[in-house]
């Protein structure tokens, strides 16, 4: 596999882990082992930004790791923001 490849697998993992994380935040699930899952998927959408930047260090000319950048940072802004949302909830 070529390094451009490589670095394209690495980028989706904070966008599918984001999808994944709100289905199961917000689905019907309730048992123990999702909530590891949750977890896990919480913290490797929030580690989006690291992805970006890795991305753009070593492929910042290519179009794909650009516009998969970029749905690196709303992932990350995602949890965030659903987190903050979460945090003013509770408070009021």
């Amino acid at each position: 596999m070529s390094r451009k490849n490589i670095i394209i697998i690495a980028k989706l993992i904070p966008i599918v882990a984001a999808a994944v994380s709100f289905l199961l935040i917000l689905g019907p699930f309730r048992a123990s082992d999702v909530r590891g899952v949750t977890g896990v998927t919480v913290i490797l959408a929030f580690m989006g930004f690291v992805f970006f930047f890795i991305g753009r260090r070593f492929a910042k000319e290519d179009k794909t790791v650009k516009i998969l950048g970029i749905l690196d940072i709303l992932a990350t802004a995602s949890m965030a923001a659903f987190y903050a949302l979460a945090i003013f909830s509770i408070a009021s």
